[in-house]
């Protein structure tokens, strides 16, 4: 489709040209019939000359309004009226020659000329048949004037001698004159389009070379031509945009139904079609994935805009390594503060601890007096106390990641001894639980404990967001590279802004959390070089899917 453009550009360039020859030839003819009726004398009847040079006129500028219309049309459209403009100048020409001496007319080398344009114009086969047509309305002239089915139009070169009059009945003659242009007519085709042919066959070449360039990049690359269309897209952009190029090929950029284009991408081309800009970047999310696309401007010698390129390349990895990168550093950043501020408060937590439990006793041996309601008060005093020793402890584990003791274990059975574990609460709370474990799933390398932790925080977060019951599947499974774990609620859902940060230190929906729990989950699986996908909707529930891979497995 590329190839087909750039060569129906080329030919369009050419009509363009061919029209504005047109135009010249016009004048010429104007002026010439003038001179050759008014001055010299020569042609006898100059009124069909002028009424053919109106027609020529009132043709081009037909041909130049449709000449805009020829973008539009597809390379076919394009040569058949390239073919139909030569068919009509050769017809103009006859009919001009026939009406100023005929035959004899010195100006019947034109249709020599007017071949040779078809045969830079058309392909091969329609050269030939503009060839043929051409000897036919010689043929057809010859054999009228020699018949005198249509009166002879003969050069006066003197006031009392007409030219040619007896020439024209000269049968060896005609058919002399009639060989030697036919024969020079198809020669004149054979070497043109001959030399054609090679010039197309070298850029034949050269496409195919630039095409295996292109279907062979690491790089998506899509062309949109001057009419905003697409004609040109190569392997990379399929697997990227997860897309036939059949269904893009040959569509405007305008229409809905093309995925990642829209009034952006029309907007930074409407900047290069008015020449303010020559290129423009743009970061584009494509469902799990990320895109940098770069769109640059094409224009030609005369600096005409002629088409963009976009070139599309797959950022998700390194959007991943900056992502973990950011979250390092404020974990980093958040854990030194957190530890300062924890390590502040242990010491003085641990001390009023201790003197609400020695004023709990100094009570207690009041028997006489009525304490009930100051123990109440020292028992609140001491939950809350422990419930701000349990926070303190978990800001110090977040800036004190712990170093992994990596053994081999089965996550079958890390997520069974939990289910078990949690199967009395899970009971309460009016949850059904469904397991489905994959079979011959090989061990791998963790810290048990610290997993174990990171899948307690997701089931207890599975349990919150079903505070009236529901259903809790989870399940593990083989994928050949990774071991895959799913844990999936029928809960209340997160919303699309939540979800985004549901990952971030101290971000928590929840009244008296800590915001902590997920992240250090996160962090915990990721040292163990795995990944972590939340999706969720509203109403329905959350899945929580773990992906770890095979070369934490044993042996590998």
């Amino acid at each position: 489709m590329f190839k087909e453009t750039v060569i129906k550009t080329e030919l369009i360039e050419r009509l363009q040209w061919l029209i504005r020859l047109r135009w010249i030839a016009i004048m010429g003819l104007f002026v010439t019939s003038y001179v050759a009726s008014n001055v010299f004398h020569v042609v006898t009847w100059a009124t069909p000359l002028y009424v053919i040079g109106f027609l020529l006129v009132v043709c081009n500028i037909v041909f130049t309004s449709y000449a805009k219309v020829l973008k539009k049309k597809n390379y076919s459209s394009v040569q058949r009226c390239a073919g139909i403009q030569i068919m009509w100048d050769l017809f103009s020409l006859m009919s001009l020659i026939y009406f100023a001496g005929g035959a004899w007319n010195p100006f019947i080398l034109y249709i020599l000329f007017h071949v040779i344009i078809a045969a830079i114009l058309l392909e091969k086969r329609y050269c030939y048949l503009q060839a043929a047509f051409a000897i036919c309305l010689l043929a057809l002239m010859l054999s009228l004037e020699y018949y005198s089915i249509i009166p002879h139009q003969p050069l006066r070169i003197s006031s009392t001698r007409t030219f040619d009059n007896e020439l024209r009945h000269y049968e060896v003659y005609i058919l002399g004159l009639f060989f030697a242009i036919s024969s020079t007519i198809f020669i004149s085709v054979y070497f043109v389009t001959s030399i054609m042919e090679r010039l197309k066959k070298s850029r034949g070449e050269v496409f195919f070379e630039i095409k295996s360039t292109l279907e062979n990049m690491a790089e998506g690359v899509i062309f949109i031509d001057s009419d905003d269309k697409i004609t040109m897209c190569n392997n990379e952009i399929e697997k990227a945009w997860n897309i036939d190029r059949e269904l893009i090929i040959d569509k405007s950029i305008k229409d809905c139904s093309l995925p990642y284009l829209g009034d952006d991408v029309m907007k930074i081309i409407e900047g290069f079609r008015c020449g303010e800009e020559t290129s423009q970047h743009q970061e584009i999310k494509v469902e799990n994935s990320y895109l940098y696309n770069t769109y640059s401007a094409i224009h030609d010698n005369e600096d005409k805009y002629w088409g963009t390129v976009l070139t599309s390349h797959d950022i998700t990895e390194r959007k991943k390594l900056e992502n973990k990168l950011f979250h390092a550093k404020r974990l980093a950043t958040i854990g030194e503060m957190s530890a300062k501020i924890a390590h502040e408060i242990r010491n003085p937590l641990s001390s009023i601890s201790l003197n609400a439990e020695l004023l709990h006793d100094e009570i207690a041996g009041y028997k006489d007096s009525k304490t009930e309601e100051a123990e109440e008060l020292i028992q609140s005093i001491l939950q809350e106390v422990e419930r701000l020793t349990e926070i303190s402890e978990e800001y110090l584990r977040s800036a004190r990641f712990p170093k992994l003791e990596l053994n081999a274990v089965s996550v079958n059975d890390i997520l069974t001894e939990l289910t078990k574990f949690l199967k009395e609460e899970m009971a309460k709370r009016n949850i059904i639980l469904k397991e489905e474990y994959g079979k011959l799933i090989p061990e791998l390398f963790l810290d048990k404990n610290q997993v174990k932790q990171a899948f307690v925080n997701f089931l207890k977060n599975s349990f919150q967001a079903m505070p009236d019951g529901g259903k809790l599947t989870v399940s593990t499974r083989y994928t050949g590279k990774n071991i895959e774990i799913v844990i999936s609620d029928s809960g209340t859902g997160i919303s699309k802004a939540d979800i985004q940060k549901i990952f971030d230190p101290f971000y928590s929906t929840k009244v008296n959390g800590t915001g902590l729990g997920l992240a250090l989950s996160r962090k915990t699986i990721e040292e163990h070089c795995g990944e972590i996908f939340c999706k969720s909707t509203l109403g329905v529930g959350t899945t929580m899917k773990i992906l770890f891979p095979i070369k934490l497995s044993k042996g590998k």
